[in-house]
């Protein structure tokens, strides 16, 4: 059953990584994916080899990006970690975090930086201002097809949740 467990913490781990996540955040959520209970931090730190500082701030890096649950047990200080095992939330969180961190800020502060650029006198202004531009086209259509995602995926889900 072991073999089992690794081969499937292995495949987790694979398709959390190709996701973007660094090597120890991916481990730590293929583990705790393929874990039925909650885990300690000094747990986690045992099983992935890396210090307890390091796995501290990949959980809370995780947690704030709803990927991780964290939870206290009474009569408890430590804090205990699951993985949000449903992936369409998973996705869904993912798409809204990447929406908050980078699409968001772009949107509302690129078009004053179009404007400043095209009011610059500076060398080589017209050639920056084509490339903000486009890159401002880009991070509007990424918002689009992000918005759609979340719409789409929602709506699977509350499919799949009926059944």
């Amino acid at each position: 059953m072991n073999s089992v467990k690794k081969e499937f913490e292995y495949l987790v781990y694979q398709g959390i990584k190709s996701q973007g996540l660094d090597e120890l955040c991916s481990k730590l959520l293929a583990i705790l994916y393929s874990e039925p209970g909650s885990l300690t931090l000094e747990e986690l730190s045992t099983m992935t080899g890396y210090s307890f500082s390091s796995v501290s701030a990949a959980m809370k890096f995780l947690s704030g990006i709803k990927l991780v649950e964290k939870t206290k047990k009474a009569g408890s200080k430590k804090l205990y970690f699951s993985a949000q095992r449903d992936m369409l939330t998973m996705t869904i969180n993912a798409v809204k975090s990447k929406t908050e961190v980078m699409i968001s800020p772009a949107i509302k502060e690129l078009p004053a930086i179009i404007e400043r650029c095209k009011n610059s006198n500076e060398e080589g202004s017209d050639e920056l201002l084509k490339i903000i531009e486009y890159y401002y086209q880009q991070i509007i259509s990424l918002d689009l097809i992000y918005k759609n995602l979340v719409e789409f995926t929602e709506k699977i889900q509350n499919e799949v949740n009926k059944k």
